[in-house]
């Protein structure tokens, strides 16, 4: 089964998890005329949660209310005793329930008050502020009564549409594409084998460092190639390998990119003037969709990420 197969020089010692990317087809390796690329498919995962919905929102919205309803009544004689001084602050800084009256028309309905809560709704503590000596009327950094005011989930980059940035887009998974000098065409990064047959995935990450610097700091997910794309001999992607025309191409005409999934983990992607490429992007799935060519798009399409 394994007769055709010639494995490298530099993979003499190799385990099951590398076995795969070592293992090259030996009529492609001895013919000069078809070439073996070896593809990275780099990836940043996203930073934030996923953007929700109408749906989303109201219903963690209603478990939100639905649980404080349900908790239990704060215990303000752990955290203020009786007597003091704290305690009155914190009472005088608390919104009184309205009491039931006798004869009095509620529309809301009847209030159901206990241990100074009303208990149909949500209780909400108040945390009397505390008195500092500035009086400019800013809010001191480290006061625990200030207002909790979450970062913007859309970012400068977003702003500028800079898409060279990895802080845009926080809550996508985004995919570092090239455009080389030679066709004009995005596509992912790839780098050609060389004789000294080293694994797909050494090349795939020796190349990216080549491409974009040693400060960018990445994992393979598996030695694996996650795909396989094969181009004709005037450098035309073959989509369906079952076709006419891909029986009639000679197989040492015919040249293979295996793709290589990765994740960037650290660091930042600077391309390298002596590169010969024109431009990289991080972009999303639909992005990637709209710049690369329908054929490229409907091979790489299903090893995207939709979030």
């Amino acid at each position: 089964m394994f007769k055709n197969l010639r494995i490298g020089s530099s993979c003499n010692s190799i385990n099951k998890r590398n076995f795969s990317s070592c293992l090259v087809l030996k009529n492609e390796v001895s013919n000069s005329n078809s070439l073996i690329n070896a593809g990275i498919l780099l990836s940043r995962n996203p930073i934030v949660t996923a953007d929700m919905n109408d749906f989303e929102k109201k219903y963690y919205k209603y478990q939100e209310e639905l649980s404080r309803r349900l908790m239990w009544t704060f215990p303000q004689f752990f955290y203020f005793r009786k007597g003091t001084l704290a305690e009155r602050r914190f009472l005088d800084a608390q919104r009184g329930p309205v009491s039931k009256q006798p004869g009095v028309w509620f529309p809301k309905g009847v209030p159901d008050i206990m241990h100074n809560r009303e208990r149909r709704y949500k209780q909400e503590i108040i945390i009397p502020r505390e008195e500092t000596s500035s009086t400019s009327g800013q809010e001191d950094s480290n006061s625990i009564s200030r207002p909790i005011q979450p970062n913007s989930r859309i970012t400068k980059s977003d702003e500028l549409n800079d898409f060279k940035s990895l802080e845009r887009k926080l809550s996508r998974t985004l995919y570092l594409v090239i455009n080389t000098n030679e066709n004009n065409i995005w596509k992912f990064p790839s780098f050609q084998l060389e004789k000294d047959l080293k694994p797909l995935h050494i090349v795939a990450e020796e190349g990216l460092r080549k491409l974009g610097g040693d400060l960018i700091k990445t994992w393979t997910v598996s030695n694996t190639p996650t795909a396989v794309l094969k181009y004709s001999k005037d450098k035309k992607l073959i989509i369906d390998t079952n076709s006419n025309d891909a029986n009639n191409d000679d197989e040492t005409n015919i040249s293979r990119e295996y793709l290589i999934k990765s994740h960037i983990l650290a660091g930042k992607f600077q391309l390298q003037p002596s590169q010969n490429i024109k431009e990289f992007r991080w972009l999303t799935k639909e992005e990637i969709e709209k710049l690369v060519t329908p054929n490229y798009f409907q091979q790489i399409g299903h090893l995207l990420s939709n979030v």
